[in-house]
């Protein structure tokens, strides 16, 4: 039988709660430690045989949480680079001000890492995804980022261009997410 593959969006970072765009090492705010313990103990009767991560702050600090939670051993959690949220270039580290969309439909501006260079990634995400889903017996669960997320889950539906992509629709912080690889 496949693994049940569980997407979870990391708990608020503090960038989240300073309303600024996040850098590779913002760490989980309270809150954000909070929800990650909530998500960890609705988890507990998951049956989670696996769980791995980006490597940012906040989505190792999230999946070490959830470990802890359901009795996983935190020492095996896999990193995934592919994981990574979208890279935003020079707007990384400043205050976020534009409404959530942007974040997720703008391309080749700031820097701001391409829509094609996020779905090539996700790409081989979704392979790695696929192979540890097939060895896994039991619950996989990905933590993750609000962006890259998003562009993860339209690639395992098939989608190869924005284009294509269903309008974006955030999780929220410690949202938990089925995926179908």
């Amino acid at each position: 039988m496949p693994a049940k593959v569980l997407f979870v969006r990391h708990g608020q970072s503090q960038a989240n709660a300073d309303k600024v765009i996040a850098t590779v090492d913002s760490p989980l705010s309270q809150l954000g430690r909070e929800q990650a313990h909530a998500t960890g103990r609705r988890l507990q009767s998951a049956g989670v045989t696996k769980i791995m991560c980006s490597p940012f702050a906040r989505a190792r600090q999230t999946a070490e949480i959830i470990a802890q939670e359901v009795g996983y051993d935190s020492t095996t959690i896999e990193i995934v680079n592919e994981l990574h949220e979208r890279r935003f270039g020079e707007k990384e580290g400043g205050p976020k001000d534009h409404e959530s969309a942007w974040y997720y439909t703008v391309d080749d501006e700031y820097g701001i890492e391409s829509h094609a260079a996020v779905i090539a990634r996700m790409q081989r995400c979704a392979e790695k995804l696929r192979v540890a889903a097939a060895e896994a017996n039991g619950t996989v669960v990905i933590v993750g980022h609000a962006t890259a997320g998003y562009y993860l889950r339209q690639v395992l539906k098939g989608k190869v261009t924005f284009a294509t992509f269903d309008p974006p629709d955030e999780l929220m912080n410690a949202e938990v997410a089925e995926l179908t690889l």
